[in-house]
């Protein structure tokens, strides 16, 4: 998600934002300073990730290409319809930046619990270090907004086999939007293999009222 929404929006890491309260915050309510992605989006990650052999290459891909995050007056701003209309409008006090390995250092250390130092992260990525904690894969999946498993080549490619139902693939996007980064897209198809269309559409609903609610108290999609 490099930079999708650029024009008018500027990049300056000599005032890069301090977030001072990320040590300061409970680690379940401690979220990902990155854009949302949409559906379409996401999967196009995945499918990224899983033509990656190693954890060193996956980690480095998001470094080097979903890394790039939206702030307003010194707070993050996570929802691309609001990204996309702060930067058509060059609101004053909006710009981009692109989180470095210090930021990400910081951010997983304060979700993790966990001291996580910068030269460990640049082991991950150079492949010095071919493994992590289990709680700290977890939080550099949660830091990027993806399933904790695209972090483990082990895991087979199978498992993220996207679903063909558009029921399923509506149900999956909704879950996601509402924060649910352990849920992948065999889950989705798994789980809802055996029910009636009508049962799955009255899901879709409720999630749907559930997301439209986050979304008008900006409560949406932690982690």
């Amino acid at each position: 998600m490099t930079a999708m929404f650029g024009g008018g929006v500027g990049r300056r890491y000599e005032d890069e934002p301090v977030f001072e309260d990320w040590e300061e915050t409970s680690p379940e309510h401690l979220t990902s300073p990155l854009p949302h992605r949409s559906y379409a989006a996401q999967q196009q990650l995945t499918l990224e990730l899983l033509n990656l052999d190693t954890f060193a290459e996956r980690l480095t891909y998001l470094f080097d290409h979903e890394s790039t995050y939206y702030v307003l007056d010194g707070e993050p701003v996570v929802d691309p319809e609001e990204i996309a209309r702060l930067a058509a409008d060059r609101t004053p006090g909006f710009r981009s930046f692109v989180a470095r390995v210090p930021l990400v250092a910081r951010w997983v250390q304060a979700r993790s619990g966990i001291p996580v130092t910068k030269q460990a992260l640049h082991n991950f990525k150079g492949g010095v270090r071919e493994s992590t904690r289990p709680s700290v894969n977890r939080a550099l999946a949660a830091f990027w907004r993806i399933h904790p498993d695209l972090l483990d080549p082990r895991v087979p490619a199978a498992e993220f086999v996207l679903p063909y139902d558009e029921t399923d693939r509506k149900a999956h996007e909704l879950m996601t939007e509402l924060g649910g980064v352990g849920v992948n897209a065999r889950t989705i198809t798994s789980f809802l293999g055996g029910a009636r269309e009508a049962d799955k559409q009255q899901l879709v609903k409720v999630l749907e009222r559930i997301a439209q609610t986050a979304r008008g108290t900006g409560h949406g999609r932690p982690g």
